[in-house]
């Protein structure tokens, strides 16, 4: 299952729908290389993108957050806590024993559906939120 961009994913902030879409790119590519069987660096490259990518990101929409005193920090944060949490998690697992149907199956779970809901309820939340303390 691919991620795909649509505008009713925007949360009408630009910079924070700017890099949900470079995640969704990535998120495809990692996706991608693990099916059809990439070399695990290639794959392993992709994670280490998506871990520096996603702290970036994490870290812009909790500056909006706290640069404007966001009720929903605390939940927000947490939320994007556990996600790092099981990313690093599957990144063990990639790392113990490869690309197996387990860390398919599990980063498709996390990478694919979360970003997926979290966007559609917490990140929409906070866009409604930024649009009107701008």
């Amino acid at each position: 299952m691919k991620l795909q961009w649509t505008q009713d994913l925007s949360v009408g902030v630009e910079e924070i729908d700017s890099q949900h879409k470079e995640l969704f790119d990535r998120i495809n590519d990692l996706d991608s290389a693990m099916k059809q069987g990439s070399a695990k660096e290639e794959v392993v490259r992709l994670m280490e993108f998506l871990d520096e990518y996603v702290i970036i990101h994490f870290g812009a929409e909790e500056k909006y957050m706290t640069d404007r005193n966001y009720k929903g920090y605390t939940l927000h944060k947490t939320k994007h806590e556990w996600f790092k949490k099981e990313f690093y998690d599957i990144w063990t697992k990639l790392e113990a024993g490869g690309i197996t149907p387990d860390v398919i199956v599990l980063s498709n779970n996390l990478l694919i559906t979360w970003f997926s809901n979290h966007i559609r309820s917490i990140d929409m939340m906070l866009g409604s939120f930024l649009k009107s303390n701008m």
